[in-house]
């Protein structure tokens, strides 16, 4: 830069407080109002401090001439010239391109996971009453005995997922973007919006699911990988899944009595007294053990409706000449003697 292109310095003190923009400076600094938005932009970008207060004017512009000097020593700049301008320019897109590649190739900020908060429900062997809980999606979720249910206290993602050992009645809200899914020991659950029944007691051999509303995907699920088998569900048929053989099916019908935990109604139409035993253990949380093989396949036939256990057993025992006894927690029926 020649010495005539330089300001003069009883012209410094100004320039300085002009560019770090100090009020009440006189018009003498010989620019139009487009030049000095430009050498401002410039003094900026020259990475001078930038201070109303702490102004040091003979500092500040030294600082300001050996950048512009360093950055431009093949080209003369001429400050009041619009040459200076058209370079100055260019020192802005080579600074831009240089801030650019630092902020790519520059490591990248580490940020935390937040852990997802877990809540857990599980209900007890001989429940009272049934448990009822409702998801952060509005979802509800009744819970039979022995069960547990693990759901975040958020759902995040895409899936609202949750995990299942046990049985229990879900109504799910409909969100056609986040899938519902329950993760079972041994098989996946994944629907959209719909009501349905999932028994997957961890001591049984069977996974089942009865569909009341909507459509349910029912596939094998093992140590957090799902299987590519799958059956769909819709409203009104049932699925199955038997772990030890890898079966899964279907069946156009609802399986009788899925749902008499919640409701304490019960059906049987020529039943054999096994399953007979087997709903009431699951309705009223109690062990039935038969006497006699033979007494398993005698076939029932009534209809219960919020009736007393006691009532009911009574009632079989009568029908089909068994006696009754108790142990603890357990029913034994036995073939009276003749």
């Amino acid at each position: 830069m020649n010495s005539k292109d330089k300001i003069l310095p009883d012209n410094e003190s100004q320039w300085v407080a002009y560019l770090n923009g100090e009020p009440d400076i006189p018009d003498s600094i010989g620019l139009d109002e487009k030049e000095k938005a430009n050498l401002t932009k410039i003094w900026e970008m020259a990475g001078t401090d930038y201070s109303y207060s702490a102004a040091d004017p003979e500092k500040g512009w030294t600082n300001f001439q050996m950048k512009i000097e360093k950055s431009n020593r093949i080209l003369k700049i001429r400050v009041f010239r619009r040459e200076f301008f058209k370079y100055a320019a260019m020192l802005v897109v080579v600074i831009g391109i240089g801030f650019a590649t630092f902020q790519l190739v520059r490591k990248p900020k580490v940020v935390e996971d937040i852990p997802v908060q877990i809540a857990i429900a599980q209900t007890d062997s001989h429940p009272v009453n049934v448990m009822r809980i409702s998801l952060p999606d509005g979802s509800s979720v009744t819970l039979n005995a022995n069960t547990k249910i693990e759901y975040p206290e958020h759902f995040e993602g895409k899936i609202r997922k949750v995990k299942l050992s046990g049985e229990a009645f879900f109504k799910v809200t409909k969100d056609s973007i986040h899938p519902f899914r329950i993760e079972t020991p041994n098989a996946s659950v994944e629907v959209l919006g719909t009501s349905f029944n999932v028994s997957a007691y961890p001591n049984t051999d069977k996974v089942e699911v009865n569909v009341e509303t909507g459509k349910v995907k029912l596939s094998p699920y093992n140590q957090g990988r799902t299987d590519m088998r799958f059956v769909v569900l819709p409203a009104g048929e049932r699925g199955w899944l038997r772990v030890s053989k890898g079966e899964i099916g279907h069946k156009e019908e609802l399986k009788p009595n899925y749902a008499s935990w919640i409701t304490k109604i019960v059906n049987f139409q020529r039943t054999p007294l096994n399953e007979v035993c087997a709903v009431l253990e699951n309705t009223y949380h109690i062990k039935f053990k038969l006497g006699n093989p033979e007494i398993g396949e005698i076939p029932y036939t009534a209809n219960f409706a919020n009736l007393n256990l006691d009532y009911i057993v009574k009632v079989i025992a009568r029908t089909h000449h068994l006696q009754v006894k108790k142990n603890g927690d357990e029913i034994i029926l036995t073939k009276r003697a003749k």
